[in-house]
């Protein structure tokens, strides 16, 4: 059913019962509930429907007894209830409690059969013993079905509703309700006593009553009867004895045993799930045995319970223990007469790694306990006992027949060890022996009777010519032997200008011409004239101070080899070196404002920057030739928290106030120097030190003149400011809204377009301010500790080493 539908009916009920409290059941004109699903409801929805009953005065024992005349189930109802006392705050079950996955779990369920007073209670349950599953979880197994035909052999009492359909020569339709008295009042016939009776013997009884009276046209045949059973009345069922929720239960006269044993919470710990008792009129109509259903699925014994009938659960009398490779492990109920091969069906049997042979059984005397072993001839006869605790072994992870034969045979592997069985038969089911088989020894590894290992050694000639004979034993190893194993693996080297130098397998008559080739030949690089060959000396002098203990052989492929073959032997090392005059191109980039940016590749070995901008075509209108820099790739061999470290400590700023200027941070993080020149000497005497020599990878970079100044750090309004020619660096800070309280004065740095940079020096009470340039940037660094700490020993050591890359930031500081 739809949660909308369901919404409009418990809506249109409680309204109903808002308007009519107090009315008989029978005259609520209100859809069937039968299909309500109280889990599809919201909490919000069922606060509304408690708080709108609740006006109306309406108690729990009359909502549930109008639910139950209106088809709701008694699981439903019983959630329902369940929700509202959620919402009226009583402790119930917690759906989204995850339990815990141990062999005890609470449960919790109803203790009243009304549920007007539905307190939960909580039950521990042993979920070992075999079945109690099914009273542990939420299922609906075992919740009784509205939707199905009427039962055969149903009995009829007071509530129950008879639907009587005449069709054919007459059209009618009753809707009678069973009375107190056990009477239906047929219109126009009059009252029919039917309480106790069958549906069967009901309806044969109305049928012969219609007949007689307003309906002749039965007899013959051409007007029709159908009985079936409308609603259904509620039956009161009482659970005694060893169950988790004994007590008196109002249920709907369709429950059967099992649904009235899940509500009662199944038996206890102590409670038989064997012999359950269905007393009726003071008699046991039925002994209940849930197994046949956990096992096989029977529902033979699970009968339609009437009213007054009694369920009674008594103690269990026979439990044993069932531990180890069975397919369910636990605790197993037994009844008289049932053998172990019993209790072997009801757990499913061994696993497929179970010891069959025998079991090992704990027992428990009157006075001290015991084992017995039970062999599996006596599976059919042992009758455990209660408390047994009976233990399934594994069988051990060994072979009965094994052997094994390992080395030069076609087929390797594991074996069967049959009655008689030879080291030449065996040697034959490998597939014989490989060529390379040394042929004058094997060896078997063998296990002593008091199981010390020993080894036997055979002539593999002499057994396969059948001039002797081996017979084998279980768990023999047997090893046949091939002449490489004999042999050290050999092997050359080639190294160098080669397109795959490496390790190569040496076998006899190689030559240097076939290594070369299995390297793939010289790359553009390789001297054909100049190779050297290392071979080791096997028997060296070692009695002189400085004995030879190489051979280095010099080769030149052209001369030495187009007479003979150079032969190779084992652990040469082959050296293929570079030519001498080989070099590969360079090339440098040219970037920013040129007439030509782009990659050119260097033409001298000491090409300078001036050839390159000759190159370029030179500068365009608006470039900035005062500062130009060159990028080169960096060989750092320091961390950039090394570098932040000895950043900070140069220029006494805080290293969180590092980041804050752009130029410095991309200093810390770069990863290459930058060198700067000025080019107009560069250009004007090329001979002069600015002028320097260009190397590969080389980045040369000529910004655009933008004619502005930024500044940042501790002033008020960082932003950038157009230069000014000739202005200080106070008419820049000004512009910037002047110092914070936080700004260390006298640490101000001017950085330089070309990466120098200059701060501020004082003298006595006098300051030199560094000149601005356009593109400069102004960094007003924050106030570092009070604890200013030196460089460190360790920190000099980073500095000394990056000195080319610090330069570029505290070059000329001091001027």
């Amino acid at each position: 059913m739809k949660a909308g539908k369901i919404y409009f009916l418990i809506t249109l009920f409680f309204f109903l019962l808002s308007n009519i409290a107090n009315a008989q059941i029978n005259t609520l004109a209100l859809q069937n509930l039968t299909n309500v699903n109280v889990d599809d409801i919201s909490d919000d929805d069922i606060e509304a429907y408690y708080q709108k009953a609740q006006q109306n005065g309406i108690s729990q024992e009359y909502l549930v007894k109008i639910l139950a005349e209106k088809g709701m189930s008694s699981i439903e109802i019983a959630k329902l209830i369940e929700r509202i006392n959620n919402v009226k705050g009583t402790p119930t079950y917690n759906k989204s409690t995850t339990q815990t996955p141990s062999k005890v779990q609470k449960i919790e369920r109803y203790t009243d059969n009304k549920y007007d007073n539905s307190q939960l209670e909580k039950v521990e349950a042993d979920i070992s013993i075999f079945g109690a599953e099914l009273f542990t979880t939420k299922s609906k197994v075992f919740e009784p079905d509205l939707r199905i035909p009427t039962p055969t052999g149903y009995i009829l009492g007071p509530d129950d509703e008879l639907v009587i359909n005449v069709f054919g020569l007459s059209e009618k339709t009753y809707n009678l309700t069973v009375n107190e008295e056990g009477n239906i009042y047929i219109p126009q016939i009059g009252p029919l006593f039917l309480n106790g009776l069958s549906i069967e013997l009901a309806t044969s009884k109305i049928k012969s009553k219609m007949a007689s009276t307003i309906y002749k046209a039965i007899k013959s045949g051409q007007t029709r009867v159908q009985i079936t059973l409308g609603k259904i009345r509620s039956i009161r069922v009482t659970v005694i004895g060893q169950a988790k929720k004994p007590g008196t239960y109002t249920v709907s006269s369709l429950t059967t045993l099992f649904n009235l044993l899940y509500l009662c919470g199944g038996p206890t710990n102590t409670g038989s799930y064997r012999k359950i008792e269905i007393i009726r009129g003071n008699e046991v109509k039925k002994i209940a045995d849930l197994y046949a259903f956990l096992v096989k699925g029977n529902q033979k014994d699970n009968i339609l319970l009437q009213e007054g009938d009694v369920v009674r659960i008594p103690y269990y009398i026979t439990r044993v223990f069932l531990d180890g490779n069975v397919k369910k492990e636990g605790i197993f109920e037994l009844i008289e007469g049932e053998t172990f091969s019993k209790l072997l069906e009801y757990c499913g049997g061994f696993t497929d790694e179970a010891y069959k042979a025998s079991i090992t059984v704990f027992q428990l005397t009157d006075k001290e306990k015991r084992i017995v072993d039970v062999t599996k001839e006596s599976y059919n006869n042992f009758l455990p006992q209660s408390s047994d605790r009976i233990l399934i072994g594994k069988i051990q992870n060994s072979y009965e027949n094994k052997l094994s034969i390992a080395g030069a045979v076609l087929r390797p592997g594991e074996y069967a060890l049959t009655s008689g069985l030879t080291l030449k038969q065996l040697i034959e089911k490998a597939g014989g022996v490989k060529e390379d088989v040394y042929s004058k020894r094997g060896s078997i590894s063998r296990l002593n009777t008091n199981k010390t290992p020993i080894q036997l050694s055979f002539d593999i000639d002499s057994i396969l010519k059948g001039l002797v004979q081996i017979e084998l034993k279980k768990y023999d190893s047997i090893t046949i032997y091939s002449i490489f194993d004999l042999i050290n693996e050999t092997s050359v080297y080639i190294d160098g200008m080669v397109k795959k130098p490496g390790k190569y397998k040496w076998a006899e008559n190689l030559t240097l011409n076939d290594i070369i080739l299995a390297a793939g030949g010289l790359t553009e690089s390789g001297d054909f004239n100049n190779i050297e060959i290392a071979r080791r000396i096997q028997n060296v002098d070692i009695t002189k101070a400085n004995h030879l203990q190489t051979e280095i052989i010099n080769v030149n492929i052209y001369t030495d080899s187009v007479m003979k073959e150079v032969q190779l032997k084992p652990y040469d090392v082959i050296n293929i070196r570079q030519l001498p005059g080989f070099t590969y191109k360079r090339t440098v980039f040219v970037e920013g404002m040129v007439k030509n940016p782009g990659r050119y590749t260097l033409k001298m070995s000491g090409d300078k920057i001036s050839d390159i901008i000759k190159r370029a075509g030179g500068f365009r209108a608006n470039a900035d030739t005062s500062a130009v820099v060159i990028k080169r790739v960096s060989k750092k061999i320091q961390t950039e928290e090394e570098r932040q470290q000895v950043f900070s400590k140069l220029l006494n700023i805080k290293k969180d106030s590092l980041n804050e200027s752009e130029s410095i941070k991309n200093e810390i993080y770069k990863d290459y120097d930058k060198i700067s020149i000025d080019l107009g000497i560069a250009l004007q005497n090329p001979l002069a030190e600015d002028n320097m020599i260009l190397e590969d990878g080389d980045v040369i970079s000529i910004e655009r003149n933008t004619n502005l100044v930024k500044v940042s750090g501790e002033v008020y309004f960082p932003t950038i400011i157009p230069y000014k020619k000739n202005a200080s660096l106070k008419y820049y800070i000004q512009k910037s809204g002047s110092f914070t309280q936080l700004a260390r004065k006298s640490g101000t740095l001017v950085i330089y377009p070309d990466g120098k940079a200059k701060k501020v020096k004082h003298f006595l009470f006098f300051k030199k301010y560094p000149k601005l340039v356009s593109r400069a940037e102004i960094y007003v660094p924050q106030k570092a500790n009070n604890n200013k700490s030196k460089i460190s020993i360790g920190e000099l050591s980073v500095l000394l080493s990056t000195l080319a890359i610090i330069a570029n930031v505290i070059v000329n500081l001091k001027k």
